[in-house]
């Protein structure tokens, strides 16, 4: 049990890296080099880094690696190549050069966020994005990844609320009561599915709209008083 629940752990830790990379800036250690844009993602290192890079290390040949490619100016990867480490069933791919891609993150959508109905298509589960091919549920990597572990997190929040009757005879899980006799049962599970959305939501924002950094305005001058 130890034993996966690290490999779990671990499992998270380069994926969480992956989604919150920056890919195709130069790169620092080879600004001498031509093609030298960080598409090169190491899961064993958790790092992203240039071609060049791999050619000169002897450790990185031998660690799992996935290429970053670029589709309409947003991150991608192989169909092929990430599927070996993650389960991508039910994401939307897209052809690049023959072969099939996911998107890493969300696209931004401009304008009106609803989504557009066409024939056989659907929406994302996380971000609402038009989905061309059904059964889809996901237009990226991220957007799978958060549901799955919201997902997650309800589970184990229902078995921390289910109390088995064979244990406590005499308890009844109720809710709360008022001075006017009105339960207050399922206050708990909407609050639980207040905070889920609510979760959803400000990492979409995270993804789609990055946070400007704020200036705080300067004082009004203080100046001596006349004499």
């Amino acid at each position: 049990v130890g034993c996966k629940t690290l490999q779990k752990k671990r499992n998270q830790e380069w994926l969480n890296s992956l989604l919150s990379s920056k890919f195709f800036g130069s790169c620092l250690d080879h600004t001498d080099q031509r093609k030298n844009e960080k598409n090169v993602f190491c899961i064993d290192c958790n790092l992203s880094f240039c071609k060049h890079c791999v050619i000169s290390s002897t450790v990185h040949c031998l660690h799992r690696r996935l290429q970053i490619c670029r589709y309409v100016y947003h991150d991608v990867v192989r169909l092929q190549d990430i599927q070996k480490h993650l389960d991508c069933s039910k994401i939307q791919t897209y052809k690049i050069n023959g072969e099939k891609a996911v998107h890493l993150n969300p696209r931004p959508q401009c304008g009106d966020t609803k989504p557009s109905k066409t024939k056989g298509g659907a929406i994302c589960e996380a971000c609402k994005r038009h989905i061309q091919d059904f059964p889809n549920r996901f237009c990226s990597i991220a957007c799978k990844v958060l549901i799955s572990t919201v997902s997650a997190v309800e589970k184990v929040a229902n078995k921390m609320f289910s109390i088995p009757n064979s244990k406590f005879e005499d308890f009844s899980w109720k809710g709360n009561s008022d001075q006017d006799g009105n339960s207050h049962e399922n206050e708990s599970s909407l609050s639980f599915t207040e905070s889920t959305e609510e979760l959803q939501a400000d990492w979409l924002t995270s993804i789609l709209k990055p946070k400007k950094q704020l200036h705080k305005r300067k004082g009004f001058p203080r100046r001596a008083p006349l004499s």
